[in-house]
């Protein structure tokens, strides 16, 4: 018997906190250390999937409009395998936007559903449709702030 077992404890029910957003009141998981560890992992190594969709939606414009771009811009060089745009290379920027979707996705499946959904289904485009990066990211650090050690802190001030 576990130590949750034998003092009769709801895991489901006590992993739960809520926080009040913009008028609302939402509810998020607290996520035990190996979904935590999990979630790290993710974050830290997006698919190669992801990062390879990433690369082809920020280059592929610039592959478009190579001539025009060459000959009236110093400040583009591309390379055998990547494009670099005034100093920055697209694979690195789709690196980036790669590992700030999946940290935003991840945590977003923190959150407790009204409806009951799994939330392990949700997906970036999801969220993307229906919130703005500004929120997203405002929703990212009220859910990480939650989940912290340091929660009761926050809900104080």
């Amino acid at each position: 018997m576990s130590f949750a077992q034998s003092l009769k404890i709801n895991q489901d029910q006590i992993r739960i906190r809520s926080f009040d957003f913009n008028g609302q009141t939402l509810k998020v998981r607290v996520p035990m250390v190996s979904e935590a560890e999990s979630l790290y992992e993710k974050m830290k190594s997006p698919s190669e999937e992801l990062i390879a969709q990433k690369y082809k939606e920020l280059s592929t414009p610039l592959i478009e409009k190579r001539k025009e771009l060459e000959e009236g811009n110093n400040e583009i060089e591309y390379l055998e395998d990547d494009i670099v745009l005034a100093g920055t290379s697209i694979k690195s920027l789709a690196q980036s936007q790669a590992e700030g979707e999946t940290r935003i996705l991840e945590t977003f499946k923190f959150l407790v559903p009204a409806d009951g959904r799994d939330m392990a289904s949700l997906t970036y485009a999801e969220i993307e449709d229906d919130l703005p990066l500004p929120i997203q990211l405002e929703l990212v650090k009220k859910i990480t702030e939650v989940i912290s050690v340091g929660y009761e802190d926050v809900r104080k001030n």
